[in-house]
């Protein structure tokens, strides 16, 4: 019921829709969809302070429950009349006379059904009289937060990574038991019940550079419940390369198992397994991990003493304690009061110890409650403080209490979002900007002012983080937020209230897809690898399908011509593993789609009838053979995204797509991304109109050089243009002023340069990120001068041949993290960085033992150069990189 609100706001933006007013002006049934709008548009006014009043309240619920159903058939009925006349429309002159009898009798059912609805609506209008709930959306104060968005992204800290609080003295022990101790393999397990913090403090000491760097290799793996062996080995397969990912794909567990073993046996390793759940998942991953007296270890987080102990009888698990009532205050304080620094009003002291006190020193509890208070102003505390109801019960905490009020809290806009999240399968860490542009396509974000619908929803995503439901994964090079996770607890709260009010539903295992539910959106998650995906029933009402196997499934071509044809309604379509080698045509036919996203997939192409999807916003595809984009893509004129990107596992290196012929992109002008296409015809007249990209990735291969003018004409006309990634020979850098103005994120590789290209992209005064990669220049000396870079704040250096790099006083006055890696010919650091006060973070990747040895502390050449720098991290696994070092033509 909590998404009853955005269901009626998707279907009045289908009501006001230009097509369908255009088919309906054709008889008279205009009217009547006039009248449905309007009255949904009343009923609009009432769903927010019905949905505060529910919880408790029968009534108000079945009313909210009939509001629901009633939308749903609405948006039934002018989905289905849509896709009706967009057929009979899409037929040659000729046949379109034929079928004119058709679109008639299309409209005379449509008006039908809307009398139809017409009538449910009087009823479920007078129904509240007849409930007693009249006085709904008479003023009542709702679950809205204090402050609006607009508000809250001025006055709100960046939002960052769950404090950690009262782990200070666990931290030593096990930092201790990882980097000393025994010789022996030892396994080092952290055990506690969900929400008492065992992934931070894991994650934390996984992250800290003694740790890095005292072994070798290193590896997390998620496990969860639905674990697959398999596929969990596969993940230290692709982390350290040790074989070609084709050639694993083919070889049995145990085959897998004896590969990693080998390849560990003279390496000192830390392996974490996050989240284990039984004995039979250790004993089907040990294998993998040889004992060779060399202090490698493996950590395991779980629940479950017994499996820690099965683990390593002569290793004591470490059990994670509560927090004690001071450390309980203290992380509460920093979630609630951020802008204060952590400091609590002294009239809400008392209050907030009650509150405090109920969450029995759970850290999860504790920063959910004070995500949800942060929010709150100080006349609402008592309130939040009656409504908190939970107790323990055979030793363990139920939060379900906490965290349900932090879920009916949250304002009517972010509950589906958040209820959104429980598609993804546990412990899966998903990319925000995949995510937004679901959010987008599924209708979910409101429309505000001059922004873009990417940035509505990156402020609804950093609310949610704000409010500790959803945890921050990973950060870009830009510290942006890469990618989340949401704890399982969280997301189990997800899955219930989602499944409740029909929005979401849940598979697991091989069972036939998209049963006869009456949920809008399905998911479907398939743990063992080579698994069938049978789909043999049609559910009209579906609007979203996710597939998620992990290793790999199979749809049989019969089959996906049936889930392209039978789900005819669908908004959004995402297969991630799943192995189609094309597509067939009837992907054209769903002229509703939004998002269309095919991640570690074998396809090599997309069928023109793609071009058929007037409506599409996202199309992102990833596949391990190389991508070719018909020219029909011109007619989609709502396309935002267009993604394509060709992993090579053998190499683990990017290629890059290729569009056909000369399509006019220049007619899609919506367009904000256009990443990893190669150089061609395209762009043509057509490349400098694309104003509104922010993202573009173009690879000039040996056709491509001839464009190379054409690029740099256009560019400079991209005003909106933030991140540019070039790969090919360029015969030079285009002048700092031929770059657009908002450029803050610049990658270049392959580009054969004879001149320094420092001297030129130190004028840009706008840019943040610069990655100089493979190739990128050929020459021996590089220099920056004192005025150089003025915001630069990620720098890095692979795989170029420069003996000598000279960095003025004064320089890059704002880098925050610089990487060198594989530039074996590089003598040593700039004396300049010394000057870099602000550098908090060096990395020096596969260099050669001399350079690394200048970096010594106290006794290397050039510790006087960074010895005012927190974090210096040393890899050195040359043997991991050599199969990287000649990538194929066209690839990073």
């Amino acid at each position: 019921m909590s998404a009853v609100e955005s269901v009626v706001k998707l279907l009045l933006q289908k009501l006001s829709d230009q097509f369908l007013q255009e088919a309906l002006f054709l008889r008279g049934v205009r009217d009547q969809v006039e009248w449905l709008e309007a009255e949904f548009r009343r009923m609009r006014c009432f769903l927010k302070d019905a949905d505060a009043r529910q919880d408790g309240d029968e009534r108000v619920k079945n009313w909210l429950r009939d509001v629901r159903d009633v939308a749903y058939d609405a948006e039934d009925i002018i989905d289905n009349f849509t896709f009706k006349i967009a057929s009979l429309r899409s037929v040659g002159y000729i046949r379109r006379c034929v079928f004119f009898c058709s679109e008639l009798i299309a409209l005379y059912k449509v008006g039908s059904e809307i009398e139809r609805i017409k009538n449910k609506i009087h009823t479920i209008s007078e129904s509240r009289s007849t409930y007693g709930i009249e006085n709904i959306g008479q003023g009542a104060e709702t679950s809205s937060a204090g402050l609006s968005l607009q508000e809250w992204r001025l006055t709100s800290p960046n939002v960052e990574e769950p404090d950690f609080v009262g782990f200070e003295k666990d931290f030593e022990a096990l930092a201790v038991q990882l980097t000393g101790g025994e010789l022996r393999r030892c396994v080092v397990s952290v055990v506690g019940m969900g929400g008492l913090g065992k992934t931070t403090l894991t994650k934390r000491l996984y992250n800290t550079d003694s740790v890095k760097n005292h072994f070798h290799n290193h590896a997390w793996i998620s496990v969860s419940q639905g674990y697959s062996a398999r596929d969990l080995l596969q993940v230290i397969v692709r982390r350290w390369s040790v074989l070609s990912y084709r050639v694993v794909e083919t070889m049995d567990i145990a085959e897998v198992r004896d590969m990693i073993s080998e390849y560990l046996k003279h390496k000192r390793y830390l392996v974490v397994l996050d989240d284990i759940w039984t004995k039979e998942a250790w004993d089907a991953l040990k294998d993998a991990f040889p004992d060779m007296n060399n202090g490698s270890r493996v950590v395991l987080t779980t629940r479950n003493k017994d499996v820690a102990l099965h683990a390593d009888a002569q290793s004591h698990p470490h059990e994670l304690p509560f927090l004690n009532k001071e450390e309980g205050w203290v992380l509460f304080c920093k979630k609630t009061f951020p802008g204060r620094d952590g400091s609590c009003p002294r009239e809400l002291e008392e209050l907030g110890g009650k509150i405090v006190g109920k969450c029995h020193g759970l850290p999860l509890a504790i920063v959910v409650i004070g995500g949800l208070l942060s929010s709150k102003e100080p006349r609402e505390w008592e309130n939040v403080h009656k409504s908190i109801s939970w107790q323990f019960v055979k030793g363990e905490v139920r939060i379900f209490g906490i965290l349900s009020l932090s879920y009916k809290d949250l304002p009517y806009y972010l509950k589906p979002c958040f209820l959104y999240l429980g598609k993804f399968p546990e412990d899966y860490e998903f990319h925000t900007k995949e995510l937004i542009q679901m959010w987008a396509a599924e209708g979910l974000l409101e429309e505000r002012g001059e922004e873009t619908l990417e940035e509505v929803g990156e402020d609804y995503l950093k609310e949610l983080i704000q409010r500790s439901m959803v945890q921050v994964a990973s950060r870009s090079s830009s510290r942006g937020i890469k990618s989340c996770r949401i704890h399982d607890l969280l997301r189990d709260l997800s899955i219930s209230e989602a499944k409740e009010g029909l929005f979401l539903e849940i598979q697991h295992g091989n069972a036939n897809v998209a049963t006869a539910s009456r949920a809008r959106r399905h998911a479907a998650h398939f743990n063992a690898p080579g698994a069938y995906i049978s789909l043999s029933f049609s559910t009209p009402r579906l609007r979203s399908m996710l597939i998620y196997a992990q290793g790999y499934a199979w749809i049989e071509r019969k089959r996906g011509k049936f889930l392209f044809s039978a789900f005819k309604l669908l908004r959004v379509l995402y297969l991630h593993g799943v192995k189609i080698k094309e597509l067939p045509r009837e992907i054209g036919e769903l002229i509703h789609l939004r998002y269309f996203g095919c991640t570690n997939t074998h396809l090599k192409s997309l069928p023109s009838s793609i071009g058929n999807l007037p409506n599409l916003q996202t199309l992102s595809v990833v596949s391990v053979d190389n991508i070719e984009v018909p020219s029909t893509i011109e007619k989609m004129k709502q396309l935002r995204h267009l993604q394509v990107k060709t992993i090579k596992r053998e190499r683990n290196f990017f290629c890059w797509g290729k569009i056909e012929g000369h399509p006019r992109l220049e007619l899609i002008s919506n367009l904000q991304t256009l990443s990893l296409v190669k150089a061609g015809k395209w762009m043509e007249g057509c490349l400098g109109n694309l104003t509104n990209l922010r993202k573009l990735g173009i690879a000039l291969g040996a056709e491509g050089r001839v464009y190379e003018e054409v690029l740099s004409e256009s560019i400079v006309k991209l005003d909106c243009l933030h991140t540019l990634r070039l790969s090919g020979k360029l015969q030079k850098l285009p002048e700092s002023t031929e770059f657009p103005t908002k450029l803050t994120n610049l990658t270049l590789s392959h580009s054969d340069l004879e001149h320094d290209p420092l001297a030129t992209l130190e004028k840009l005064k706008n840019l943040r990120i610069l990655r100089l990669l493979s190739k990128s220049y050929l020459g021996k000396e590089m220099a920056c001068s004192s005025q150089g870079f003025p915001r630069l704040e990620y720098l890095q250096l692979r795989l170029l041949d420069v003996e000598e790099w000279r960095l003025e006083e004064g320089s890059m006055p704002s880098l925050l993290h610089l990487r060198i890696a594989s530039c074996w010919v590089l003598k040593k650091l700039p004396d300049g960085l010394q000057h870099v006060t602000t550098l908090s973070k060096l990395e020096v990747w596969w260099m050669p033992s001399e350079f690394q040895k200048r970096l010594q502390k106290d006794r290397g050449e050039d510790w006087h150069n960074i010895r005012h720098i927190p974090s210096v991290v040393v890899r050195n696994n040359r043997e991991k990189y050599e199969a990287h070092l000649f990538p194929p033509e066209g690839c990073l």
